[in-house]
Protein backbone atom coordinates (compact mmCIF):
# COMPACT_ATOMS: atom_id res chain seq x y z
CA UNK A 1 0.00 0.00 0.00
CA UNK A 2 1.08 3.62 -0.81
CA UNK A 3 2.34 5.47 1.66
CA UNK A 4 -0.55 8.15 1.44
CA UNK A 5 -2.82 5.53 1.21
CA UNK A 6 -1.50 3.99 4.94
CA UNK A 7 -1.97 7.35 5.97
CA UNK A 8 -5.20 8.37 5.10
CA UNK A 9 -6.43 5.05 6.69
CA UNK A 10 -4.66 6.20 10.35
CA UNK A 11 -6.38 9.79 9.43
CA UNK A 12 -9.78 8.09 9.14
CA UNK A 13 -9.31 6.13 12.44
CA UNK A 14 -8.92 9.40 13.78
CA UNK A 15 -11.91 11.04 12.49
CA UNK A 16 -13.90 7.98 13.82
CA UNK A 17 -12.04 8.55 17.38
CA UNK A 18 -13.12 12.40 16.88
CA UNK A 19 -16.92 11.44 16.44
CA UNK A 20 -16.81 9.17 19.50
CA UNK A 21 -14.75 11.37 21.50
CA UNK A 22 -15.64 14.92 20.67
CA UNK A 23 -13.91 16.43 23.61
CA UNK A 24 -10.50 15.13 22.26
CA UNK A 25 -10.93 16.51 18.51
CA UNK A 26 -8.26 20.01 19.17
CA UNK A 27 -5.61 17.06 19.79
CA UNK A 28 -6.88 14.57 17.87
CA UNK A 29 -6.58 17.08 14.78
CA UNK A 30 -3.07 17.81 15.46
CA UNK A 31 -1.79 14.42 15.21
CA UNK A 32 -3.92 13.93 12.34
CA UNK A 33 -1.61 17.21 10.74
CA UNK A 34 1.43 15.08 11.70
CA UNK A 35 0.66 11.98 9.99
CA UNK A 36 -0.27 14.06 6.99
CA UNK A 37 2.68 15.74 6.83
CA UNK A 38 4.60 12.51 7.26
CA UNK A 39 3.44 11.81 3.69
CA UNK A 40 5.42 15.05 2.32
CA UNK A 41 8.44 14.28 0.46
CA UNK A 42 11.12 16.73 2.95
CA UNK A 43 10.75 13.91 5.81
CA UNK A 44 11.27 11.05 3.43
CA UNK A 45 14.23 12.15 1.63
CA UNK A 46 15.73 13.27 4.90
CA UNK A 47 15.55 9.39 6.45
CA UNK A 48 19.48 8.21 6.80
CA UNK A 49 19.46 4.87 5.05
CA UNK A 50 22.45 2.93 7.07
CA UNK A 51 25.49 1.85 4.82
CA UNK A 52 26.82 -0.60 6.97
CA UNK A 53 24.99 -3.01 10.04
CA UNK A 54 25.08 -1.55 13.39
CA UNK A 55 26.88 -2.43 16.59
CA UNK A 56 24.36 -4.53 18.26
CA UNK A 57 21.24 -3.53 19.86
CA UNK A 58 22.28 0.34 18.93
CA UNK A 59 18.97 1.61 16.94
CA UNK A 60 19.22 2.33 13.21
CA UNK A 61 19.30 6.33 14.04
CA UNK A 62 21.90 6.18 16.75
CA UNK A 63 24.81 7.63 14.99
CA UNK A 64 22.98 8.73 12.01
CA UNK A 65 23.53 12.65 10.12
CA UNK A 66 19.75 13.75 9.26
CA UNK A 67 19.93 16.24 6.46
CA UNK A 68 16.87 18.79 6.78
CA UNK A 69 15.96 22.18 4.80
CA UNK A 70 15.84 24.62 7.85
CA UNK A 71 13.12 26.52 5.74
CA UNK A 72 10.92 23.67 5.66
CA UNK A 73 11.43 22.46 8.70
CA UNK A 74 10.58 26.22 10.21
CA UNK A 75 7.53 26.38 8.40
CA UNK A 76 6.58 23.31 9.83
CA UNK A 77 7.09 24.49 13.64
CA UNK A 78 5.31 27.49 12.92
CA UNK A 79 2.45 25.92 11.95
CA UNK A 80 2.21 23.33 14.22
CA UNK A 81 2.39 26.29 16.92
CA UNK A 82 -0.14 28.59 15.39
CA UNK A 83 -2.25 25.43 15.56
CA UNK A 84 -1.45 24.89 19.05
CA UNK A 85 -2.26 28.22 20.25
CA UNK A 86 -5.42 27.89 18.23
CA UNK A 87 -6.41 25.42 20.36
CA UNK A 88 -5.16 27.56 23.50
CA UNK A 89 -3.28 26.06 26.19
CA UNK A 90 -2.39 27.14 29.71
CA UNK A 91 1.22 28.26 28.57
CA UNK A 92 1.20 32.04 27.19
CA UNK A 93 0.55 32.49 23.47
CA UNK A 94 3.90 34.63 23.60
CA UNK A 95 5.43 32.04 25.33
CA UNK A 96 4.25 29.46 22.53
CA UNK A 97 5.53 32.01 19.71
CA UNK A 98 9.09 31.49 21.47
CA UNK A 99 9.36 27.84 20.43
CA UNK A 100 8.34 28.58 16.54
CA UNK A 101 11.46 31.19 16.70
CA UNK A 102 13.74 28.60 17.79
CA UNK A 103 16.07 27.13 15.28
CA UNK A 104 14.39 24.43 14.18
CA UNK A 105 17.41 21.53 13.58
CA UNK A 106 17.68 22.38 17.01
CA UNK A 107 14.43 21.92 18.51
CA UNK A 108 14.22 18.78 15.95
CA UNK A 109 17.47 16.89 17.30
CA UNK A 110 16.25 17.14 20.62
CA UNK A 111 12.85 15.64 20.18
CA UNK A 112 13.97 13.09 17.92
CA UNK A 113 16.85 12.30 19.52
CA UNK A 114 14.63 11.93 23.20
CA UNK A 115 17.57 14.07 24.35
CA UNK A 116 16.39 15.05 27.67
CA UNK A 117 18.95 17.26 28.77
CA UNK A 118 18.52 19.28 25.68
CA UNK A 119 14.91 19.71 25.94
CA UNK A 120 15.26 20.75 29.28
CA UNK A 121 17.91 23.57 28.43
CA UNK A 122 15.39 24.96 25.51
CA UNK A 123 12.91 24.91 27.80
CA UNK A 124 14.68 27.57 30.54
CA UNK A 125 16.14 29.27 27.87
CA UNK A 126 12.50 29.73 25.99
CA UNK A 127 10.24 30.34 29.37
CA UNK A 128 8.39 27.25 28.05
CA UNK A 129 7.15 24.19 30.33
CA UNK A 130 8.89 21.42 29.76
CA UNK A 131 6.08 19.43 29.43
CA UNK A 132 4.58 21.79 27.08
CA UNK A 133 7.73 21.97 24.72
CA UNK A 134 7.60 18.22 25.07
CA UNK A 135 4.27 18.01 24.03
CA UNK A 136 4.92 20.00 20.89
CA UNK A 137 8.21 18.69 19.94
CA UNK A 138 6.98 14.69 19.91
CA UNK A 139 4.04 16.44 17.37
CA UNK A 140 6.86 18.65 15.39
CA UNK A 141 9.55 14.65 15.48
CA UNK A 142 6.32 12.52 14.39
CA UNK A 143 6.24 13.47 10.75
CA UNK A 144 10.06 12.40 10.04
CA UNK A 145 10.07 9.40 12.75
CA UNK A 146 6.81 7.90 10.20
CA UNK A 147 8.98 8.22 7.48
CA UNK A 148 11.74 6.74 9.37
CA UNK A 149 9.45 3.83 10.48
CA UNK A 150 8.60 3.01 6.75
CA UNK A 151 11.52 3.12 4.84
CA UNK A 152 13.94 1.12 7.10
CA UNK A 153 11.21 -1.18 8.46
CA UNK A 154 12.96 -3.46 6.48
CA UNK A 155 16.23 -2.91 7.88
CA UNK A 156 15.88 -3.73 11.18
CA UNK A 157 18.76 -5.42 13.44
CA UNK A 158 17.39 -9.55 13.44
CA UNK A 159 17.25 -10.52 16.02
CA UNK A 160 16.41 -7.79 18.43
CA UNK A 161 16.01 -8.41 21.98
CA UNK A 162 16.13 -4.79 23.02
CA UNK A 163 13.04 -3.50 24.76
CA UNK A 164 13.35 0.21 23.38
CA UNK A 165 12.83 0.45 19.34
CA UNK A 166 15.30 -0.27 16.87
CA UNK A 167 14.72 2.43 14.81
CA UNK A 168 14.04 5.37 17.13
CA UNK A 169 15.19 4.00 20.83
CA UNK A 170 11.63 4.69 22.35
CA UNK A 171 9.98 2.42 24.45
CA UNK A 172 6.93 0.72 22.69
CA UNK A 173 3.62 2.12 22.78
CA UNK A 174 1.94 -1.15 22.85
CA UNK A 175 1.81 -4.87 22.06
CA UNK A 176 0.15 -6.60 19.50
CA UNK A 177 -0.67 -10.27 19.78
CA UNK A 178 -1.15 -11.02 16.21
CA UNK A 179 -2.64 -13.65 14.22
CA UNK A 180 -4.17 -16.91 15.31
CA UNK A 181 -0.59 -17.88 16.96
CA UNK A 182 -0.88 -14.43 18.90
CA UNK A 183 2.67 -13.95 18.35
CA UNK A 184 3.74 -11.04 20.81
CA UNK A 185 5.32 -7.84 18.50
CA UNK A 186 6.00 -4.56 20.31
CA UNK A 187 5.11 -1.30 18.63
CA UNK A 188 6.63 2.20 18.86
CA UNK A 189 4.48 4.79 19.11
CA UNK A 190 6.64 7.12 17.43
CA UNK A 191 8.30 5.70 14.23
CA UNK A 192 5.96 2.76 14.05
CA UNK A 193 9.15 -0.15 14.07
CA UNK A 194 7.69 -3.73 14.77
CA UNK A 195 9.67 -6.18 16.57
CA UNK A 196 9.00 -9.42 17.91
CA UNK A 197 9.43 -11.10 21.54
CA UNK A 198 8.70 -13.70 23.65
CA UNK A 199 5.00 -13.83 25.20
CA UNK A 200 6.04 -13.85 28.76
CA UNK A 201 8.84 -10.96 29.37
CA UNK A 202 9.01 -7.13 30.16
CA UNK A 203 10.67 -4.85 28.19
CA UNK A 204 11.47 -2.29 30.96
CA UNK A 205 13.68 -4.70 33.28
CA UNK A 206 13.90 -7.34 30.93
CA UNK A 207 11.85 -9.63 33.53
CA UNK A 208 10.90 -13.01 32.51
CA UNK A 209 10.22 -14.85 35.67
CA UNK A 210 6.20 -15.76 34.86
CA UNK A 211 5.07 -15.51 38.75
CA UNK A 212 6.34 -11.99 38.53
CA UNK A 213 4.55 -10.98 35.24
CA UNK A 214 0.90 -10.51 35.40
CA UNK A 215 -2.45 -8.63 33.58
CA UNK A 216 -5.13 -6.53 33.75
CA UNK A 217 -8.36 -7.17 31.67
CA UNK A 218 -10.60 -4.74 31.45
CA UNK A 219 -14.36 -5.71 31.88
CA UNK A 220 -15.57 -4.71 28.36
CA UNK A 221 -13.62 -6.18 25.36
CA UNK A 222 -12.11 -9.04 27.18
CA UNK A 223 -9.25 -10.36 26.42
CA UNK A 224 -8.16 -8.58 23.44
CA UNK A 225 -7.49 -5.82 25.20
CA UNK A 226 -5.32 -6.17 28.45
CA UNK A 227 -2.58 -4.44 30.22
CA UNK A 228 0.68 -6.94 30.55
CA UNK A 229 2.54 -5.76 33.95
CA UNK A 230 5.68 -6.17 35.89
CA UNK A 231 5.89 -6.22 39.64
CA UNK A 232 9.26 -6.16 39.80
CA UNK A 233 9.66 -2.66 38.08
CA UNK A 234 5.72 -1.58 38.00
CA UNK A 235 5.94 -1.19 34.20
CA UNK A 236 3.25 -1.85 32.21
CA UNK A 237 2.57 -2.27 27.82
CA UNK A 238 -0.95 -2.17 27.01
CA UNK A 239 -1.31 -5.37 24.87
CA UNK A 240 -3.98 -5.58 21.65
CA UNK A 241 -5.51 -8.81 20.27
CA UNK A 242 -5.19 -8.03 16.07
CA UNK A 243 -5.32 -10.38 13.24
CA UNK A 244 -2.45 -8.15 11.29
CA UNK A 245 -0.03 -5.96 11.69
CA UNK A 246 -0.65 -2.17 12.43
CA UNK A 247 1.22 0.23 10.12
CA UNK A 248 3.45 2.99 11.28
CA UNK A 249 0.42 5.68 10.88
CA UNK A 250 -1.91 3.47 13.13
CA UNK A 251 0.07 2.98 15.74
CA UNK A 252 -0.23 6.23 17.37
CA UNK A 253 -3.94 6.60 16.87
CA UNK A 254 -3.94 3.10 18.43
CA UNK A 255 -2.19 4.45 20.99
CA UNK A 256 -4.87 7.43 22.13
CA UNK A 257 -7.80 4.95 21.22
CA UNK A 258 -6.74 2.78 24.19
CA UNK A 259 -5.69 5.45 26.57
CA UNK A 260 -8.29 3.70 29.03
CA UNK A 261 -6.31 1.12 29.40
CA UNK A 262 -3.07 3.72 30.51
CA UNK A 263 -5.52 5.29 33.57
CA UNK A 264 -6.44 1.17 34.25
CA UNK A 265 -2.45 0.81 34.93
CA UNK A 266 -1.96 3.78 36.44
CA UNK A 267 -4.49 3.61 38.91
CA UNK A 268 -3.25 0.05 39.83
CA UNK A 269 0.30 1.82 40.13
CA UNK A 270 1.78 0.79 37.10
CA UNK A 271 4.15 3.37 35.19
CA UNK A 272 6.45 3.86 32.27
CA UNK A 273 9.25 4.98 32.18
CA UNK A 274 9.66 8.63 31.68
CA UNK A 275 13.02 8.61 29.80
CA UNK A 276 13.82 6.90 26.45
CA UNK A 277 14.85 3.38 26.23
CA UNK A 278 17.80 4.51 24.38
CA UNK A 279 18.87 8.34 23.56
CA UNK A 280 19.68 9.26 19.95
CA UNK A 281 23.47 10.26 19.09
CA UNK A 282 22.33 12.09 15.99
CA UNK A 283 23.51 15.37 14.23
CA UNK A 284 21.26 17.66 12.42
CA UNK A 285 22.67 19.34 9.30
CA UNK A 286 21.18 22.21 6.80
CA UNK A 287 20.23 20.11 3.45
Amino acid sequence: MADKQVVAAALGQLDTMARDYPEWEPWLALYADALQASAEPLWEQAVPIPTSRPATGVPLLDGAVVALDPTAASGWLHYLVGRVVAIGTPEPEDRLDRIAAVDPLRFLRAAIASDAQAMQQLAAELGVALERLAAVGNLAALPFLQACGRRLGDRLPVPWVRGFCPICGAWPAAAERRGLARERHLRCGRCGADWVVIAFWCPYCTNGEHEQLGSLVPEEGGETRQVDTCRRCRGYVKSITTLRGWSPAEVPVVDLATADLDLAAIEHGYTRPTAAGHTLRLRMVAA
